[in-house]
């Protein structure tokens, strides 16, 4: 298998994890995704992201009661006391970098971190849906720094499987508790040449 190879199967077997091992995560796993974030795409190259790591038990609890999780499942798949995240990496907007930062940087990082992360076997969940208020005041954020969203990581303990043939967006749990997560097909959002035209009609002439 090529090195290009390995990546794609890298990116097509990522899926959010929830449930992890209680498990510590080396630090220079952590240095090495956040770095790969900090080389991530940069509109204008203002690179206005900064990231707090979070591994202390005390503070990791404390973190935890701020963030949502899995909504369509919620309470039921909410991770448990001996399943929840090994750290928190908090991805953070300088305000003294950039007067009107592009959202589209955050994107490039986190994806960049959360690829990084399964290279060395962790998993990791991206969430936005979080008590930002509450977390800068338990962490003592300062204020040029705007909370935008949490990687919750650890090494799996859950093996999410993905469909790609279901109606719904709404992932669910099978009678098992296996993670269901749904993602529309391949067919149904490449367009070739022009709109409506399909990749796999590529013999149909292009009249654009």
């Amino acid at each position: 298998m090529t090195e290009s190879q390995s990546l794609y199967n890298l990116i097509i077997s990522r899926r959010s994890i929830r449930f992890f091992q209680q498990k510590e995560i080396p630090i220079e796993i952590v240095k090495s995704a956040i770095n790969a974030g900090r080389l991530a795409p940069s509109a204008a190259n203002l690179q206005f992201l900064e990231y707090l790591v979070i591994d202390q038990k005390s503070l990791r609890d404390k973190v935890f009661s701020c963030a949502r999780w899995a909504g369509y499942l919620a309470p039921k798949h909410n991770p448990p006391a001996n399943m929840r995240p090994a750290l928190y990496i908090i991805l953070l907007v300088n305000k003294k970098k950039a007067d009107n930062p592009d959202s589209r940087d955050i994107g490039a990082a986190a994806e960049n971190i959360l690829l990084s992360l399964l290279t060395f076997g962790v998993g990791a969940c991206w969430l936005a849906n979080i008590d930002k208020k509450l977390l800068r005041r338990i962490l003592k954020i300062p204020s040029f720094l705007e909370v935008d969203s949490l990687i919750a990581a650890g090494f799996p303990a859950q093996a999410p499987c993905l469909e790609t043939d279901s109606k719904s967006v709404r992932y669910w749990l099978d009678e098992s508790g296996r993670l269901h997560v749904p993602k529309r097909p391949l067919g149904d959002i490449m367009h070739y040449n022009k709109i409506g035209l399909k990749m796999y009609d590529r013999e149909a002439p292009a009249q654009l």
